[in-house]
């Protein structure tokens, strides 16, 4: 059994940006606790209407699909991620919706989405931001692949200013947490025309037993 907390910081980020292998996979089912509440606020904001072709970056094991299908009648969901063992646990995990078509799970970056122009209603990613070396790219990329009309959704923790982030979460280790301002301007370099921040906060308990806020950026945005 992996432990994680025996992660060094450098290790914990690099999991983090690509879960890989058994610890991998313990990262996998970790991020699922950890973005449950944050995740299904998420799917809330997409506002998904019946037959929307959504696609996801960044999926993680993709146990947190079926409620995102239940949304809405006749979903067809695509998620990339550039992890090759999040793919084959999420094909695994989902094997029914993969067969029944309405779902895949495919190998790729954000900085290249593998998919044709104009090709979801709905983008959106949850927590992946960090370790996108190219932002202003990534989110080019999903505005591209939207129609018009469509609606990306990216969220992200951002810390309060006496915060002090996780030892993981440090630009050193390929992990960039930025602030609100800088998620919208982001999005504004990236061609977006209509910006729009919605803040999302939630408790969370600590090893210690401590109970402290977590907030998060929500950005809804049109091409």
């Amino acid at each position: 059994m992996v432990d994680l907390k025996t992660l060094a910081p450098s290790e914990m980020a690099r999991m983090l940006g690509k879960p890989e292998g058994e610890v991998g996979r313990a990262v996998g089912e970790m991020m699922n606790r950890a973005n449950a509440n944050i995740t299904e606020s998420v799917y809330q904001r997409l506002m998904l209407r019946a037959n929307d072709r959504v696609l996801e970056i960044g999926f993680g094991n993709g146990r947190l699909l079926p409620s995102l299908l239940a949304l809405a009648e006749d979903l067809t969901y695509v998620g990339i991620d550039r992890a090759e063992t999040m793919v084959t646990e999420a094909t695994a995990h989902n094997a029914e919706v993969v067969a029944a078509g309405r779902a895949s799970f495919r190998l790729g970056d954000a900085e290249a989405i593998p998919c044709t122009d104009g090709s979801f209603d709905r983008v959106f990613a949850v927590n992946v931001i960090y370790f996108w070396q190219d932002p202003v790219g990534a989110l080019a990329e999903m505005r591209r692949v939207l129609r018009p009309g469509g609606l990306s959704v990216v969220a992200s923790r951002v810390s309060a200013p006496s915060e002090e982030p996780p030892p993981f979460a440090k630009p050193e280790y390929g992990f960039y947490r930025r602030s609100r301002e800088a998620m919208l301007a982001l999005h504004r370099d990236a061609g977006f025309s209509n910006v729009v921040l919605d803040d999302y906060q939630e408790m969370t308990s600590s090893p210690d037993g401590a109970t402290r806020a977590q907030t998060f950026a929500i950005i809804l945005a049109r091409p």
